[in-house]
């Protein structure tokens, strides 16, 4: 797979939630798969937004999701472990319970000028809410939420309320709010 990325889906993106060091990881490249308990429902290739979960709390960066591979664990961690940023025992961890996992491929990974801390994200007219573990949003919305890392904290928006699609409950136990990114 190139990191040269045609054909990216105009109408929608998604916001993947991270822990601080995964959302760093991807970043900085050394990260370049994304594991998950639940597939997305996305085609690909998908314009992706970085949220760094508690204690960070911020929108921190773009990428493009490449491919979705779902697989049994032992074949997942066989093709992607090297890749996911994290060791074996946290990979078995972070899937107990589960059969099969899913992996996204991520490239074009891009930080932003300005982190957006959440208290604009929530500002209104956005009215962010971070997902448990990803969620869809129309890209105009995307749009939307990426300019705000060009403009001064706490300048708000003058655009109307965005709808944020919740994408389905992982199914993982709660963990302290963190629940689908765990990882």
């Amino acid at each position: 797979m190139t990191d040269e990325v045609a054909e990216l889906d105009q109408d929608r993106m998604i916001v993947l939630s991270l822990k601080p060091r995964f959302a760093e990881a991807i970043l900085a490249g050394t990260k370049t798969v994304e594991l998950r308990r639940t597939t997305p429902k996305i085609e690909v290739p998908m314009r992706t937004l970085l949220y760094a979960s508690t204690p960070v709390r911020a929108l921190l960066g773009t990428c493009i999701i490449t491919s979705v591979t779902s697989a049994n664990l032992a074949d997942l961690w066989r093709e992607f472990g090297s890749r996911a940023g994290l060791p074996h025992p946290e990979f078995k961890s972070y899937f107990d319970g589960v059969e099969v996992g899913t992996a996204l491929t991520l490239a074009q990974q891009q930080p932003l000028t300005r982190r957006v801390p959440l208290q604009d994200l929530r500002a209104e007219p956005i009215g962010f809410r971070p997902p448990q573990s990803f969620a869809y949003v129309d890209a105009q919305t995307g749009d939307r939420l990426l300019r705000m890392a060009a403009w001064p904290p706490g300048a708000g928006t003058q655009t109307p309320n965005p709808k944020f699609t919740q994408a389905e409950s992982c199914g993982c136990p709660s963990s302290g709010g963190q629940g689908g990114d765990r990882q």
